[in-house]
């Protein structure tokens, strides 16, 4: 497992979120849902550090559309993206990417996550996307 090291950060709204998302993981898997949920680890050591784990294999929304539009001219959306990425593997991870796309989906909406952008959406190797950065649910607000 990699490991980042934060400070200057308070972990503990993280660590709840994904304490939250793992349950949800769990009661997904329990009813045989195909839906996925990559719940990483957080653990808030004081009001202002922490460690979390580093999801390999996955890079940002964000960092994916620039590389895209820096190195492959050709490829206009997402869907030329997978088509030309995942070439023999591209039913598997279209499914990989549907099925995380509506389990996020159902969890954002439930814990009210905000904040959402490219920079907080991870697309995983295998298709996945996974979230990120849960700072503002519930209550919480960004402002």
């Amino acid at each position: 497992m990699h490991l980042i090291i934060k400070t200057h950060d308070n972990l503990k709204q993280e660590q709840f979120a994904l304490q939250l998302i793992y349950q949800f993981d769990q009661i997904f898997k329990s009813e045989n849902l195909n839906l996925k949920l990559r719940p990483y680890e957080v653990l808030s050591l004081g009001p202002e550090c922490g460690i979390m784990e580093m999801i390999k294999d996955a890079v940002t929304i964000d960092a994916l559309k620039r590389k895209i539009s820096e190195n492959y001219k050709d490829l206009s959306n997402l869907n030329q993206f997978f088509q030309f990425h995942y070439g023999n593997q591209l039913e598997a991870a279209r499914n990989n990417f549907c099925s995380s796309l509506v389990a996020y989906s159902l969890v954002c909406y439930f814990l009210q996550i905000k904040d959402r952008h490219n920079c907080n959406i991870l697309l995983h190797k295998d298709g996945n996307i996974i979230h990120i950065d849960f700072g503002f649910f519930l209550s919480n607000m960004p402002g």
